[in-house]
């Protein structure tokens, strides 16, 4: 049996699913056995509460954890782990005791890595282990698979600074955004996998989760990262005969306004059943440059463009690739996402994604692979022409 390491900020069980969850999964569909290791938290983690850990629905076993013939977990809470201290100086003080990270997480992994056949090191804390992977999983293919950029996630500095030095430890980079990939150019082998939804799951019937009043709009947020919750409430009051719903984790109280109901983490069952019964998709991201990835990145983005859902966000995040985008500022935005007709798109399924990081040698297309970015594709994700007219 070939052997998987996934090394993420996520957690082998939780509410959220994230790709690389969906990647597991089909992983083990496969025949793989993967080891799901859970980096980026630390005794600081557990004494101050992590708000990542509030979210959780049991608090997480520390340790190697089996939950399967083909599934095992591993978490621990290091001495340190990498954290933005919002200021220079004690940023600096702090990053001289990452070597504690580094090695608490090499005491953990190095007898364990000497089997691996595949290791998928996720964008965030965990690059920061790349020599130790280089080092005592020589004989694996090494991925680094960028799905977000960390300089929009409040990384520190120091971190932002190690992801250059690392990209020569892996055999390959892995993005499904364009923009993230021409960040890379400097490594021979930068792939363009896209990333995909659950098609086993959208595609079944959902329970509408909403009590609809006449002449009232749907709108739902799936999700709060990189999250602007000043957009939200402006939006609120713009259309109060919008019903608002947010779903995700928040790390403090939500402000209180008539129309948004505030739903915290949910599974992804309800989260879909959230979105494939809306009128509009939200994403209300923080607008800063380098945002566009989010376009092939964000998982809630693509199940919206999945079920056809008009998507009000940062004009940023507008393409013509993706009409279905509508920007803050276009003339009578709100209005157009009202009366924008659902233009369902046929989104790859994560068992695709899952094949291109477990194969071997070079990617298929090849016309994919190791290019300049700027002249890939921005998307492989088409419009279906048959359902562009579905209300």
């Amino acid at each position: 049996m070939k052997r998987a390491f996934l090394l993420t900020g996520h957690f082998a069980q939780q509410k959220r699913r994230a790709s690389l969850h969906w990647v597991s999964y089909h992983l083990q569909q496969s025949g793989w056995h993967v080891t799901h290791v859970t980096v980026g938290y630390s005794w600081l983690s557990r004494v101050l509460g992590d708000a990542r850990l509030r979210a959780l629905e049991h608090r997480p076993k520390t340790g190697l954890v089996h939950h399967g013939p083909t599934l095992s977990a591993l978490f621990e809470f290091a001495p340190v782990h990498p954290v933005n201290l919002r200021h220079p100086a004690l940023s600096r003080l702090g990053q001289k005791a990452w070597p504690l990270f580094f090695r608490y997480w090499e005491r953990m992994l190095r007898d364990r890595l000497g089997e691996a056949d595949l290791v998928i090191c996720e964008s965030g804390p965990s690059l920061l282990l790349a020599p130790l992977l280089a080092r005592h999983a020589s004989q694996a293919k090494r991925i680094y698979r960028v799905n977000d950029d960390i300089r929009l996630l409040n990384a520190p500095q120091g971190l932002i600074d190690a992801e250059q030095e690392m990209l020569h430890r892996f055999t390959r980079i892995s993005t499904a955004s364009p923009v993230l990939a021409k960040r890379f150019v400097g490594h021979p082998n930068v792939t363009l996998d896209p990333m995909g939804i659950p098609r086993h799951l959208v595609d079944q019937p959902h329970h509408d989760p909403y009590k609809r009043r006449a002449g009232q709009k749907i709108a739902v947020c799936a999700g709060t990262t990189q999250f602007d919750d000043a957009a939200i409430l402006h939006l609120a009051k713009a259309r109060p005969n919008w019903d608002i719903h947010i779903l995700g984790r928040l790390r403090a109280t939500p402000p209180q306004q008539q129309n948004v109901t505030w739903h915290g983490e949910q599974n992804f069952e309800r989260t879909l059943a959230h979105i494939a019964h809306a009128d509009i998709g939200l994403a209300p991201y923080r607008d800063a440059p380098g945002l566009e990835y989010q376009i092939t990145n964000s998982n809630r983005m693509l199940l919206y463009r999945h079920f056809g859902l008009p998507i009000l966000g940062p004009d940023r995040l507008c393409t013509p690739e993706c009409p279905s985008i509508i920007g803050y500022r276009a003339p009578n935005a709100l209005g157009l996402c009202e009366d924008f007709p659902h233009r369902p798109e046929v989104i790859p399924d994560w068992s695709e994604l899952a094949h291109q990081l477990a194969q071997n040698g070079v990617t298929d297309p090849p016309s994919e692979v190791s290019t300049d970015p700027a002249t890939m594709p921005t998307s492989r994700v088409k419009t279906v022409p048959a359902l562009a007219s579905t209300a």
